[in-house]
């Protein structure tokens, strides 16, 4: 990333920060005699400052929600010089043959009964490529995140927690097929922006779930941690570079939130 970029990061991080204490201190301020009465015999078993923190948690996670990585994803695409959106929508026609064998793998893959029908990206995008008929349907993709590069090629992410339920999952992959039948020369990817049972390791050490669309360990449209920072920055340091940010803004606010949040000497 260049000088410029990493500097819009720190910035959107710091604001995003900034409202989170704003809210914990002045809107939203910790009140503990609600937690005395909302959970009378917990408030008295452990220190108060593990309610508190709790509280800070939870409006921390919410916060720090998809929508800030397919943010951060933007400025990062647009530092390597591509165009980038969010929300991006898009009205795509496609074939009837292709939407109804869209549907029906989704349909096969999510039932009971989908043993011996495991996920294949690339082969279910085959099969669907070879369907053709002369009447055709619109239908609207809206992408977290949307990158066209220097080079005219299109990328399409879209972005998840890391552990989707079954239905969010499903929504991606029907999306995601519908653009590859629209536009077969296309990338869209399922991404998730890192990997819950930690970096290198398996997916499946954390969570299995979404096994049941994507093949999440070898399916080329499954993009996780590094592998997606990594592409969207089309630089493979773009990740540690990320986490650099990440750590600079966080020892910030590390000390404020132990000042301010906590009233920490």
């Amino acid at each position: 990333m260049d000088d410029k970029t990493k500097q819009r990061i720190r910035n959107h991080l710091s604001l995003v920060m900034e409202r989170i204490l704003y809210k914990r201190i002045v809107t939203e301020p910790f009140d503990e005699t609600e937690i005395a009465k909302s959970n009378p015999f917990g408030y008295r078993l452990v220190p108060v400052e593990v309610w508190k923190g709790s509280k800070f948690e939870r409006s921390f996670v919410t916060s720090l929600g998809q929508g800030i990585f397919e943010q951060i994803g933007l400025m990062i695409a647009e530092g390597t010089g591509s165009y980038a959106e969010n929300q991006h929508s898009e009205i795509l026609t496609i074939n009837t043959w292709r939407l109804e064998k869209i549907d029906e793998i989704l349909k096969i893959q999510r039932s009971k009964n989908s043993k011996g029908n495991k996920p294949n990206w690339e082969k279910e995008v085959e099969e669907i490529l070879k369907l053709e008929n002369q009447k055709f349907e619109d239908v609207t993709v809206i992408s977290d995140l949307y990158i066209k590069r220097p080079n005219g090629k299109e990328e399409y992410y879209s972005f998840k927690t890391v552990k989707p339920n079954l239905d969010q999952t499903e929504r991606a992959k029907r999306d995601m097929l519908r653009l590859k039948a629209a536009r077969p020369e296309c990338e869209p990817y399922f991404a998730l922006p890192f990997n819950p049972a930690g970096e290198g390791e398996l997916y499946s050490n954390a969570f299995k779930v979404p096994y049941k669309l994507f093949d999440m360990d070898n399916d080329s449209s499954v993009l996780i941690g590094a592998e997606l920072w990594n592409k969207i920055g089309d630089n493979p340091n773009t990740y540690k570079e990320l986490l650099s940010l990440f750590d600079e803004v966080g020892k910030i606010y590390s000390n404020k939130i132990r000042k301010e949040y906590f009233q920490f000497e």
